[in-house]
């Protein structure tokens, strides 16, 4: 059936909720205004009620009302036939999305914290081509206090996802809303899979609090996409969150390693500081926007503002950054423009006498090939200290 198109539905089209399923919520399920006004079909006496067109995965297209009464608005006629046709049982989650056009497309959660399979089930790595919600496998968590320092991933997901060979992995990596990576350590026992080493302050940079919801989305090779909820059930947008930021810089500026390596560096420190000063390896000072150059602990990313040097010559980089991540000799970076692509550029390091460090051969190529020009700023997400991420925020 197709859907009407909405030429209104702009930043609309991204709400979503999650909600838990309870006993009331099999026949009216309450919603919060903000997605109820994507429904909202008009004004006055005699006006329609709104209708939700709810996406099934199984293809068909079912006709919800959205109701409203003195305590809000809710999903009314057709929930609770959607409901039944699915198979969903008390006590388990939903996460609504409003795709735009009336149309609002539901996952569902069981009691298992992974994501249902309705018909075929979740391909790990799924193709370009494919947009169906149930494409990769996904868990929820609803934190708590107790999952501060570690969290067990759920075991069916374990069972049922994670290969014999990522069983033995010690990383995973957590792509957060913000464009950085988190590499977190994974403990393996008898009781399961755990997140452990750098999982407190994963939580911590993103303001996460008890009682909120976290998704994760597997991409495979124990990499994973983050979301979170926030106790209203509306998703929480972390690029207007500094306060998380700032109190994980503070940790990681209390790290012991770090004054260990200043302390080390102290001699060639008035040399490093006139260097940064200069525009060939360094944004200014006065920049807002490049306060903070780089960053070192689990979330490791170094910010550079490309000027004429380095976009046709070398791209220089702080020796105490590249000291942290052990990129001390020649060798090859791959750079990556998108975690899902398989698209990548290989570029060459050279480390110099004073301790800095050089991008030099393919650098240009990867300029070129991104459309990358003078007062572009580009963001180093180091995943591997010899793979990187690369953010390009364009110049105003």
């Amino acid at each position: 059936m197709p859907l009407p198109s909405d030429s209104g539905s702009g930043a609309r089209a991204m709400s979503k909720q999650f909600k838990v399923l309870l006993p009331t919520s099999f026949h009216k399920l309450r919603i919060s205004d903000e997605l109820a006004g994507c429904f909202d079909a008009g004004e006055g006496e005699g006006a329609p009620e709104p209708t939700a067109l709810v996406v099934s995965p199984f293809g068909k297209v079912w006709r919800v009302e959205v109701v409203r009464d003195g305590h809000g608005a809710s999903l009314g006629r057709g929930w609770a036939e959607f409901l039944a046709a699915h198979g969903v049982g008390i006590g388990w989650f939903v996460v609504l999305r409003y795709e735009g056009g009336g149309a609002l497309t539901v996952k569902v959660f069981d009691t298992s914290l992974c994501i249902k399979e309705f018909g075929a089930p979740a391909a790990v790595m799924p193709s370009k081509s494919c947009k169906s919600i149930f494409c990769k496998p996904q868990f929820i968590r609803i934190f708590h206090s107790n999952l501060s320092e570690k969290m067990m991933l759920p075991a069916r997901f374990v069972k049922d996802y994670v290969s014999e060979e990522c069983l033995n992995s010690r990383i995973a990596i957590i792509f957060s809303p913000i464009a950085k990576f988190w590499r977190v350590e994974l403990k393996n026992d008898q009781s399961g899979i755990f997140f452990t080493g750098g999982w407190s302050q994963f939580l911590d940079f993103h303001g996460i609090k008890n009682g909120e919801v976290l998704l994760l989305k597997y991409e495979g090779n124990m990499v994973f996409k983050f979301k979170a909820f926030g106790l209203s059930g509306c998703q929480k947008d972390f690029k207007n969150q500094n306060a998380g930021i700032q109190l994980n810089t503070k940790k990681q500026q209390e790290t012991p390693p770090i004054r260990k390596r200043k302390s080390n560096d102290e001699k060639s420190s008035s040399e490093e500081n006139k260097r940064l000063k200069t525009p060939v390896t360094s944004p200014s000072p006065s920049d807002p926007s490049l306060e903070k150059p780089y960053q070192i602990g689990t979330s490791s990313w170094i910010k550079k503002r490309i000027n004429t040097y380095a976009l046709e010559q070398f791209l220089c980089l702080a020796p105490a950054f590249c000291n942290q991540i052990e990129l001390r000799r020649r060798c090859e970076i791959v750079l990556k423009t998108s975690i899902n692509s398989n698209h990548s550029w290989r570029v060459g390091g050279l480390s110099q006498k004073k301790g800095s460090y050089i991008i030099g051969p393919g650098w240009k190529k990867f300029c070129t090939e991104n459309r990358v020009k003078v007062g572009d700023v580009c963001t180093f997400n180091v995943i591997e200290t010899q793979l990187w991420h690369v953010v390009i925020t364009r110049r105003c």
